[in-house]
């Protein structure tokens, strides 16, 4: 793991996705060269820290967006408006600044010669974005990504929505055994919804497919100093809670104790 960086940048680029969807692209060759895929940043509007600052409220809290994009240094980070600090974020233009620390946690492995099959939901999709390019030249891929309507997804090689506005109707995971014999799938990556995760990896199991996920979790420092978000990782009779910030925010599917989380 990469050790965490402090840095304000003013905001480059912002591109507009859908009603709910963002992206905001910063230039930092530095945090460039040490982000790996799966790895995020704690990110902060400063605009709201000031405004919270003179108002006499309490400053919002750094909030986990996963890599979206990182070309040499033109970092992107693809946003969704959920709450009060992505809120603050989407009011942001170019020229803004953002205060940014990392790149935290531990990436996804990458490896070489396998079968891949990419499953993402929703706000799932940027860090298998930012995987997919790192894997492309050297394995297979099919990558299916789902979400509750036409708003929620972006281009992949299948698509689900649960009102069926665009693509397959239902849900993502539906899919998956279909595409695991279709495409002799030998390693599986994952992000979003935990209950989508979940589906995921029992999937996975019964297969004996080996899979990596990528967890999210409410991060109250998003450095690894409070615990708030740890999750149960380990053997069934031999588990521990270890930090989705840190010692994640990828696992091994099969050592996620699902049944408690």
């Amino acid at each position: 793991m990469n050790s965490s960086l402090y840095r304000q940048r003013a905001i480059q680029l912002r591109e507009e996705l859908s009603d709910d969807y963002f992206t905001l692209w910063i230039w930092d060759e530095a945090l460039g060269a040490a982000g790996k895929p799966g790895q995020f940043y704690n990110v902060r509007a400063l605009a709201s820290l000031k405004n919270a600052q003179n108002s006499g409220k309490i400053p919002k809290l750094f909030k986990p967006i996963s890599i979206f994009d990182n070309q040499g240094g033109r970092i992107g980070f693809m946003i969704k408006k959920v709450g009060e600090g992505t809120a603050a974020l989407s009011k942001l233009r170019a020229g803004d600044m953002l205060e940014l620390i990392g790149p935290n946690g531990n990436g996804f492995p990458i490896f070489r010669g396998k079968r891949i099959l990419l499953v993402s939901g929703g706000i799932g999709y940027p860090p298998l974005w930012y995987l997919q390019k790192e894997l492309i030249n050297h394995n297979q891929i099919y990558w299916m990504h789902g979400g509750a309507c036409q708003g929620d997804v972006f281009p992949s090689d299948e698509i689900w929505t649960e009102d069926g506005s665009i693509g397959r109707q239902g849900r993502v995971c539906s899919g998956m055994l279909e595409n695991i014999n279709k495409y002799d799938v030998d390693l599986i990556y994952s992000c979003g919804p935990l209950p989508m995760l979940a589906s995921a990896a029992e999937i996975s199991k019964s297969l004996n497919i080996e899979h990596y996920v990528s967890l999210e979790s409410y991060m109250a420092c998003g450095i690894g100093v409070c615990h708030g978000c740890a999750v149960p990782i380990g053997a069934k009779n031999d588990w521990e809670y270890l930090r989705v910030c840190k010692e994640g925010p990828v696992f091994n599917a099969e050592e996620v104790r699902w049944e408690l989380m």
